[in-house]
């Protein structure tokens, strides 16, 4: 089950967040250090208030979230640089509970949003970026159609898919 985020979610995605990134700080990848240095906390409220932030439950356990915006945030700005953005989609804080790992949860999501998510005309594109030195994700996303894009100065991987609109 996907529903969007609602403020009473806060506390459960904070805690789903932190989680995952001590589990990744523990696989020697500094990816979402910044949950445990005490920041996001502001990004991912307001994601939910401005209702692009998902859960993803699974018999009532929150098993992961997403966070898919229309329109391009500060972030997608420095990360795509001179590349149109206004035509695209984007992802944020795609993250899977760990008890549920390996279970292509991560996939459907992606499949998911690709295939019944309704977006504004105009938007040809998904693009996403993650960290490049976390190999497993990088593979995730190539695996799941996404084309690689280059990478920015700063370590991070860039990735898009084109939107097949009906």
């Amino acid at each position: 089950m996907v529903v969007k985020a609602e403020e009473k979610h806060f506390a459960s995605l904070m805690e789903l967040f932190l989680e995952t990134a001590s589990w990744l700080q523990s696989k020697g990848l500094s990816q979402w250090r910044h949950f445990l240095d005490g920041y996001g906390r502001d990004d991912v409220m307001q994601s939910i208030k401005n209702e692009t932030a998902y859960i993803i439950a699974k018999d009532d356990v929150l098993a992961g979230t997403v966070t898919i915006s229309t329109s391009p945030d500060d972030w997608d700005k420095h990360i795509w640089k001179q590349s149109t953005i206004t035509d695209s989609v984007f992802i944020h804080r795609l993250v899977i509970k760990r008890t549920f790992s390996g279970q292509g949860l991560g996939r459907d999501i992606l499949r998911w949003m690709e295939r019944e998510l309704i977006f504004p005309a105009g938007k040809k594109q998904i693009k996403l970026d993650c960290v490049a030195n976390n190999k497993t994700l990088n593979e995730f996303y190539v695996h799941n159609g996404y084309a690689y894009m280059g990478s920015t100065e700063d370590g991070h991987s860039k990735y898009q898919k084109d939107l097949h609109v009906v």
